[in-house]
Parts: structure tokens; sequence; C-alpha cells
């Protein structure tokens, strides 16, 4: 006899595998009736461990957070997965059919941090990757099916064996995963698809991300995959709206040991790849970066390369220095990465430039930083680049600052790095509030409400006591007031008054 359990069921249990008997637990409330506080404090699915064929969930992801800050940190989703897991039998399936993009409490409460989106938790889940085990999930499924319905995405997974949730053995895949996401990026796109082309190391997979182009970027990548089979495009039907977003859709296809990404306008030395894999065999590290160069085409005297650290490319870091030397551009974040430590933790969605928080993510899971040959030419002359223009996903900038403050706090860097991330998230947030009147005036009511949006998360997150407690505040406070007095006293000196 089948026996399936729905979870988020409300008042009637649904069954669309036709089990012989249906359960029903309601997820978004206590075992008793009453609808959750913010906190969502779970217990244990109350069935027995293996006792179900089929568990199916409907719209319930968009009720239960990711992690909660208050009153201290957890991880309520990755718990129902835990549970989900535990009462299946093996082989069994787990359904998932949710709206493309949830607005419930869950996603509206500033307390709750949704890593996690629909369309990306199977690869958090999944037995390849395996991402949420650093959040405490400690089982595995298959992705067997992941489509959309109209406006609701369908995702079934199944539950894997012991043996096949176990680490594999066996050393890194030696092959390289090049992943280039696309939006409208014909201007540039052939250059930077010739310039991967044309690498001296050939054993690497180019995964181009089609993330709803309406120019030619997806008749050029038509083309350049027709006569290249390294070249792989993942099309996204409908724009995702940051590169972050589109890197996590397509990871499950990575079948490389190393990753690496770029813009749709960079360019490479032809033994940028050569050199970092190379390096990566030699030391082993989990991060291996480039000469670097801020690169502006036909002007080279506007260039400037970043080697090494302060031009020490033979230096080996640790994870933890990595993260550090980062936060002021000392070293770049534009690395050859271990493939299985970003199929783990996965690329934070939170904001346009979220991968900049991402990367300080890796470096601090790194077991080593190291630097190699190779020239990555970061391209700085692009008008049309997310980085150049102002858009309102501007006013994600200082929201990532932030949660880069918190990352730092949360591994106890000095309260001076912490305070220093906080003052310049606030003095850029105030800056694009000042200006937003400005911005408005030609942007339609729908990105001046996300910018407004923006802000308002903004100053939720910075209001949070369990976040940034007073003292740091007080401390960045006090370091901006001596720093303003140390100007007063040196202006009459470039004023040439004494």
């Amino acid at each position: 006899m089948s026996r399936t359990l729905d979870l988020g069921c409300g008042d009637v249990p649904r069954n669309p595998f036709h089990a012989d008997d249906l359960c029903g637990v309601d997820v978004r409330s206590d075992l008793s009736g009453n609808i959750r506080s913010a906190d969502l404090v779970l217990g244990p699915i109350p069935f027995d461990d293996e006792s179900f064929d089929y568990v199916t969930a409907f719209d319930f992801i968009e009720h239960v957070p990711r992690i909660v800050y208050a009153p201290h940190r957890r991880h309520p989703f990755v718990e129902v997965m835990n549970e989900v897991h535990r009462v299946l039998k093996p082989g069994g399936l787990f359904l998932s059919h949710t709206p493309a993009y949830p607005h419930g409490v869950a996603f509206r409460d500033p307390t709750h941090v949704n890593i996690i989106t629909e369309e990306t938790f199977p690869i958090y889940f999944d037995d390849e990757s395996r991402a949420a085990s650093i959040y405490g999930f400690n089982g595995a499924f298959k992705i067997r099916l992941q489509r959309w319905q109209g406006p609701h995405l369908l995702t079934v997974l199944q539950k894997t064996s012991a043996e096949a949730a176990a680490p594999r053995p066996g050393g890194v895949n030696p092959r390289v995963s090049v992943f280039i996401p696309v939006h409208n990026g014909e201007r540039h796109l052939e250059k930077t698809l010739d310039s991967v082309l044309a690498q001296t190391f050939r054993d690497f997979e180019l995964i181009c991300i089609d993330d709803g182009s309406t120019d030619g970027s997806a008749q050029i990548l038509k083309r350049y995959a027709d006569k290249d089979s390294r070249v792989r495009i993942i099309t996204c039907e409908r724009n995702l709206g940051s590169a972050p977003k589109a890197l996590n859709r397509a990871l499950g296809a990575m079948t490389g040991g190393y990753f690496v990404y770029a813009s749709q306008d960079d360019l490479f030395s032809a033994d940028w790849l050569a050199s970092m894999h190379a390096r990566a065999l030699e030391t082993g590290a989990d991060a291996v970066i480039p000469e670097v160069v801020l690169h502006h085409e036909g002007q080279p005297g506007k260039d400037r390369s970043l080697v090494g650290l302060a031009g020490d490319a033979g230096v080996e870091l640790s994870g933890r220095e990595a993260c550090q030397h980062s936060l002021d551009w000392s070293i770049p974040g534009n690395a050859l990465w271990n493939a299985q430590l970003v199929r783990r933790l996965g690329f934070e969605e939170f904001g346009l430039n979220s991968d900049e928080y991402s990367v300080r993510r890796f470096f601090l899971q790194c077991n080593k930083v190291v630097f190699s040959g190779g020239r990555f030419l970061y391209r700085q002359d692009n008008p049309d680049a997310v980085t150049k223009r102002m858009s309102p996903g501007r006013f994600d900038w200082p929201y990532t600052r932030l949660r880069l403050a918190q990352l730092l706090r949360e591994h106890r860097f000095p309260d001076q790095l912490v305070g220093r991330e906080i003052d310049m998230a606030t003095r850029e947030m105030t800056r694009l509030k000042q200006a937003l009147p400005t911005y408005a005036a030609e942007w339609s009511p729908p990105e001046v409400a996300r910018a407004q949006a923006a802000v308002v998360r903004f100053e939720q997150r910075l209001s949070l006591p369990q976040v940034f407690d007073e003292p740091v505040r007080r401390r960045t406070a006090a370091q901006r007031v001596a720093k303003w007095k140390n100007s007063l006293r040196k202006l009459p000196a470039k004023l040439g008054l004494r």
C-alpha cells in the first residue's frame, strides 16, 4: 500500500501521486493548528522514519524562511527538508509546486535570509553538490524533474540511498568549467567567446547562460555552439535579473572539477586557463587568482594590473587572509575555484551584485589561496555593464556591503573591519537616497518602487540589534568623527595658510 504526506496542505491534503493512504501536516502552523510566529519554531513531522512513498508541498516554500536571525540563528527550511528526507522511504519522491516568485511572509520579513530560492533549492539538496550540508542538511536527493507549469515551478526530487549520499572517493576532475552569464551582450560577446576558445588549455567546457536576451546574443551563442562542441548553452525563458541567479540556474550542468566565471565583455590571455590550472594542480589550492587587469580597450595607458598580493605572486594565503585582503581589492575575486566548493555553497541571490558577497564566502571556505600567471582583462569601458550604468539595481550595492559586514562579524573579524563596511554601506546608501528624486524623473514607476524597496530593506537590516549591535555602530560613528576632525586639522596646511 502506498502512502503520501502533503505539507502546507491547509484544510484538504492533496494526492497527485494517487497513493492509497493520504496524510497531511501544515508546516505553516503548529500541530494544534495555530499560525506560527515569525520565528517558525518547527517541530518534527509526527510520523515514523521512512514511512512515506511520497511527500508533496504546494506553495509552502514561500512560508518557510531559509535563515532566521531572531532570537538566534537557525535554518528552518533545512530543518523541514531534513524531516522530509527522514520520513521518505529510500527512492521516495518529494514534489514541490510553487509560484515562480513567492511573496509570502518568509520573503518579506527582514530577519529572514532567503539564500535558497524556488528555482535553486534542488542544487542545495541534490546528491552531487549538497550545498545545504553547511547549514545542517544530512541527506541527499536526485533531481528527477524541474519544469515550468505556467506561473508555477514543478520540482520532483528522489531520496537517494545512504550509499549514494556518501562522499565520493578519488581526486579532482581536471576539467575546467567556464561560466558566462549573458544578457543582451551582443556588443562584445563574440570577442569574449573567441578569447575563451583561443585558450592553450583545451580540457574545458564553456557554459553560456542566455538570461532572457532580446538582442542578437542568442543567435551568436548558437553559432558558436554549432562550430565548437565545448560550448554549451542554457537558456532562461525569462530574465532572472542578475548574474548570481543565472549562475545558480546552471551549476547543476557543471561537469568540471574547477569552476571559473566571467562577464560577457571580459577578455583573457591565451594562457589564462593553463596558468591557473597548473598552479591549482601544483599547490592543491581551492582558489587560484591570475593577474587581473582593469582593462580599457584601445587605451592601454589607463589599464591597471593587480598581481598577487602587493605584487608578490608567490605568496600563499589562508582563506581568512584572502577574504580580508579582498575587502579593499588588494586582491581580486576573479579566481579559478574548486568546483566542489562552489557547488556546495552556491551563489547568494539577494541583490544584483551579491556575487561580490559570495566570493568572500568562497574565500572563507578555501584551504588556501594562491596566484598564477595568465591575464584576466576585466573590462572597465563598457557603459552598458551593470557596474557602470545607473539603475534601480544600484541600490542593492550598499545592502551587499552591509551583508558583507554581517558575514565578517559572524566570522569574528575585528570590529574595525566590520565598522568600516557598515560605515561605507551607510554613506553609499545616503548618497543614493539623496539622488533618488533625480533618478526617479527618468525611471518608470516600477523602477522607482524597486529602488525604494531596496532602501527600506537596507534600513531594516541595519536596525536589527541581533545583527549590528549598538557598540559596533557607536565605534563606527566615533571613527567617522575622528576622521573628520583630523581632516579639519590638516585643512589650513592644504590651503597654504601655515
